[in-house]
C-alpha cells in the first residue's frame, strides 16, 4: 500500500476512526490489526519472516529474563566472593552463547534473504570460472520482506535490553507483535525501544482536538515535503545520474547536490506523515531528524540524520566493541607508546570500524556501500585526529569558531561533503562511482559560461516543476531555519496558518510523479 495513496488516506482514516470509538482497552488490538493488515498489503509471503523473528526474539527475551532470575536465586545463596563472581562469569557465558545462538538464527535469515545476490557475485568476480548459474537463479527467488532491516534490529535490540535488565520481559506476545509490526516504524523506522515506545503505544487514548491538529498539520507538511520536493526532484536527478557519461559535469554536481536534497525531503517527508499520524492517536514515536543540513561536521551530521538508527548502533555495536577487551587492550598499548590522547582515541576507531561497515551493509547489499561506509568513518577519523591541528590553525588565524560566517562555511563544507560521498551510495559498481567523480570534475567551458542556461536545460520542459521543487526547498530551508534557531512558538499563528493553506494548495496542483518503490519512498528498500 503506497503511503502516498489514496487508499493510504482511507485506511489512516478509517482506522482513526475505529481506534477512537472502541473501547480503550482495545485500542491496541485496533493497532496490531491495522499494521498487520497493512503489512499483508505487502504480500502475504512476508508475513512468515516477522512472525518468526518475532516468536524467536519473543521467547529469546523472556528465557534472558529467567536466566537473569536464576543467577540472581544463585548469588543470594553464595557467600563467598569467589564463588559469586564464578557465578557472575557462569551467568554471563550462558546468555552470550544463547543470544550468538539467537543472532545466528535472525540476522541469518536477513543475511541470507538481503545479501546472497552480493555473496554470490562477489565469489563471481574473485572467481570468474566459477558457475553459478543455479546458485544465482535460486537466489533470485527469494523474497525479501518489507522492512527485514528495521524490524530485525529492533527486536534484536529488544533482547539486548531485557538482557542488562533495563526493563522486562512483555509476556503478552500479542503486545510485543504489535511493537515489532507496528506499521508507521516498520518501513523505514525509527528503531524504536520498548520502554519508550511501549508507554504510548498501549496505553489508553482519548481523542484529543488540539493534538489531532497539531498532527495533521505535521501530516501535511510531510506530503508536502514528499510530493512537491522529493517526487518533483527524482525524474530529473535520475534521469542526469543514471547516465553520466553523456552529460555535462556541471550538470553531474548539480545533480549530487540534488539527490541529497531529494533523499532528506523523501527521508523527513516519511517521517513527519507517521510521526504526525502517531500524535493524532496519542502515541509518541522517536525523531529520526535534527536538521541535518546544519551540521557542521560530518560526525555532526550522522548525530543529526537517521538519529535512531545512530543510537542503536551505539548501545549495541560502539560501546560494546570500544569497551571490550581487545579495544581496551589496544588502548592499553596506544597510551604506553603514543600518550593519552591515543590510548583513548584507538579503542574508539577500533569500535567504528564495525559501526561504519555494519552501516554500509545496512543501507544497501552492494560493495558501493560498504566502501560509502568505510569512506566516512575515514573522514571522522581524520577530523578527530586533525582536531588539535585544527585548533592551533583557527587560533593563529584568530577564527572564532562560535562567529556566525564560520559555522556557514562549516555547513556549506559538510553539505558538499555529504552529498559527495552519496556518489558511491547512489552508484551500481565502486568503479562507476570513481567515473562519475572524473566526469563531474571534468572541465567543459561551454556549459560552465552559462550558469543559468544550464540549470534551466537541466528542466528543460519542466517549467512548472522547477517552481515547485525552488518554494519547496525555501520552505523547507525555513522551516528548518526556524526549528534550528528554537523560534517556532514565535512564529505568529496567522503566518503559520497561511503556510500551511499554501502547503495544501501547493499538494492539490502539483501532486504527482512518484516512484514505484515499497510504499514509494526511498528507504523503503532498505
Amino acid at each position: 500500500m503506497s503511503i502516498t495513496s489514496k487508499d493510504y488516506v482511507a485506511f489512516l482514516t478509517g482506522l482513526t476512526a475505529v481506534y477512537f470509538i472502541l473501547p480503550k482497552r482495545f485500542q491496541w488490538l485496533v493497532l496490531l490489526a491495522g499494521s498487520l493488515f497493512f503489512y499483508s498489503r505487502a504480500g502475504l509471503a512476508g508475513m512468515a519472516f516477522i512472525l518468526v523473528t518475532s516468536l524467536i526474539t519473543y521467547a529469546a527475551a523472556l528465557w534472558m529474563e529467567g536466566a537473569n532470575r536464576r543467577s540472581k536465586d544463585a548469588l543470594a545463596a553464595l557467600k563467598d566472593r569467589d564463588a559469586k563472581a564464578a557465578e557472575r562469569e557462569r551467568s554471563k557465558r550462558e546468555k552470550k552463547r544463547f543470544f550468538i545462538l539467537m543472532c545466528i538464527v535472525i540476522f541469518g535469515i536477513w543475511g541470507v534473504v538481503k545479501y546472497s545476490p552480493m555473496v554470490l557475485e562477489t565469489v563471481q568476480a574473485l572467481l570468474p570460472g566459477a558457475d553459478l548459474t543455479a546458485a544465482f537463479a535460486r537466489v533470485d527467488s527469494f523474497i525479501v520482506p518489507l522492512g527485514i532491516s528495521f524490524y530485525t534490529f529492533t527486536a534484536a535490540g529488544y533482547v539486548i535490553d531485557v538482557s542488562r535488565k533495563k526493563y522486562p520481559a512483555e509476556r503478552n506476545y500479542l503486545k510485543y507483535l504489535l511493537f515489532v509490526s507496528f506499521f508507521p516504524h516498520i518501513i523505514q523506522g525509527p528503531f524504536s525501544r520498548f520502554d519508550r515506545l511501549g508507554k504510548t503505544l498501549f496505553a489508553p487514548h482519548s481523542y484529543d482536538y488540539d493534538r489531532m491538529c497539531r498532527g495533521m498539520r505535521r501530516i501535511l507538511y510531510g506530503y508536502f515535503e514528499k510530493l512537491l520536493v522529493a517526487d518533483k526532484l527524482a525524474p530529473t536527478v535520475g534521469a542526469v545520474m543514471a547516465n553520466p557519461s553523456s552529460t555535462p559535469g556541471v550538470y553531474l554536481f548539480a545533480a549530487v547536490l540534488g539527490y541529497g536534497i531529494q533523499l532528506y525531503a523523501d527521508f523527513s517527508g516519511y517521517m513527519n506523515i507517521m510521526c504526525g499520524f502517531c500524535e493524532v492517536l496519542g502515541v509518541e514515536l522517536e525523531e529520526n531528524f535534527r536538521q541535518p543540513y546544519f551540521s557542521t561536521s560530518i560526525q555532526n551530521y550522522w548525530q543529526r540524520w537517521h538519529m535512531t538508527l545512530g543510537h542503536w548502533y551505539s548501545d549495541y555495536i560502539f560501546y560494546p566493541c570500544s569497551m571490550g577487551r581487545t579495544a581496551q587492550k589496544i588502548g592499553r598499548r596506544a597510551r604506553e607508546r603514543f600518550g593519552a590522547r591515543m590510548g583513548k582515541l584507538l579503542p574508539s576507531y577500533f569500535a567504528m570500524i564495525f559501526v561504519w561497515t555494519l552501516t554500509g551493509l545496512w543501507h544497501g547489499a552492494s560493495w558501493t556501500f560498504v566502501v560509502w561506509g568505510w569512506l566516512n568513518f575515514l573522514f571522522i577519523v581524520f577530523s578527530m585526529q586533525m582536531e588539535p591541528v585544527y585548533d592551533r590553525m583557527k587560533a593563529a588565524l584568530h577564527i572564532n569558531s562560535e562567529a556566525r560566517w564560520w559555522r556557514i562555511v562549516m555547513i556549506i563544507r559538510t553539505f558538499l561533503l555529504v552529498s559527495l560521498l552519496r556518489i558511491f551510495y547512489c552508484s551500481s559498481t565502486v568503479a562507476g562511482a570513481f567515473e562519475y567523480i572524473r566526469l563531474m570534475f571534468t572541465p567543459n567551458w561551454g556549459e560552465l559560461a552559462h550558469p543559468v542556461q544550464v540549470l534551466l536545460k537541466g528542466c528543460a520542459g519542466q517549467g512548472i516543476t522547477l517552481w515547485y521543487i525552488a518554494i519547496g526547498v525555501l520552505v523547507m530551508f525555513g522551516v528548518d531555519l526556524v526549528n534550528e534557531n528554537g523560534i517556532r512558538k514565535n512564529v505568529h499563528w496567522a503566518v503559520r496558518g497561511l503556510a500551511y493553506g499554501l502547503m495544501l494548495v501547493l499538494i492539490i496542483m502539483g501532486a504527482g510523479g512518484g516512484n514505484a518503490s515499497a510504499g514509494g519512498f526511498m528507504y523503503a528498500q532498505f
